[in-house]
């Protein structure tokens, strides 16, 4: 992608052209963001600033216009990018589980502000018309990293709902059931969240550049999570029933 400024102004608007070499167009949205960019016509980022930081977005508009638009994800070795990816998503993860002490309320927030997060980030592609780019970049390690902190913020409501709503059970040994069931899940998400790094570290880099590499990631990723939490436990019920009679 090449452009070339010119400085002959409209008459209207004072807005400024520019020449784009169409022949080597590769579709990454560069010449329309500086456009934007140039002629203070960029989308309202108002409340996405809010969500995400200045700095974070002022960051990805500077990935936009290189023609880079997943390039925070080619900051840093893989190693080290790798380490301090997972050590978070645990430490979120149990953060989803815990908060659930106060009265699930507290993992309710903890879920509602990471979507929030989310959607504000796929929106913003999205008025950048990036979409399709940022889908694949964030959901080939995202399908075992978002499934995992929606599995523990699940646990973390079991663990408090276990205290609000004990049914026959004394409250304080209905708390420490669900409390024990909700960290063995957690625990169990420890693999998944690994996983989710080294996809994030050593693969999302070159989303960029080989989109097919993003699509495989989310279908394999996809069949383990489908595989392991919905049809694994169902054949593990099944069994149990079996081995006590409750089947013919």
């Amino acid at each position: 992608m090449v452009f070339l400024e010119t400085r002959i102004a409209f008459t209207v608007g004072q807005r400024i052209p520019m020449l784009i070499n169409t022949k080597k167009c590769i579709g990454c949205y560069a010449c329309r963001t500086a456009c934007q960019r140039q002629n203070d016509l960029l989308p309202d980022e108002s409340f996405i600033r809010l969500i995400l930081g200045d700095t974070y977005v002022n960051m990805t508009i500077d990935n936009i216009t290189s023609g880079k638009p997943m390039g925070v994800y080619n900051q840093g070795d893989e190693w080290e990018m790798f380490l301090r990816i997972t050590t978070n998503n645990i430490r979120v993860s149990f953060i989803a589980f815990a908060f659930g002490l106060f009265f699930s309320a507290g993992t309710l927030w903890i879920l509602f502000s990471n979507g929030m997060m989310l959607g504000a980030f796929e929106y913003f592609f999205y008025k950048y018309g990036l979409l399709a780019h940022s889908v694949m970049s964030v959901w080939a390690h995202g399908t075992f990293e978002i499934t995992s902190v929606i599995i523990a913020g699940a646990a973390g409501l079991i663990m408090g709902n276990s205290f609000l709503f004990p049914g026959t059970y004394p409250r304080l040994f209905s708390f420490r059931r669900g409390a024990v069931r909700g960290v063995k899940i957690v625990a169990g998400l420890v693999p998944f969240f690994i996983l989710a790094g080294v996809i994030e570290s050593y693969i999302t880099r070159y989303a960029d550049a080989m989109p097919v590499v993003g699509a495989l990631c989310i279908g394999i990723s996809a069949v383990g999570v489908i595989g392991y939490f919905i049809v694994y436990p169902v054949i593990i019920g099944r069994r149990q029933k079996l081995n006590e009679g409750e089947i013919d």
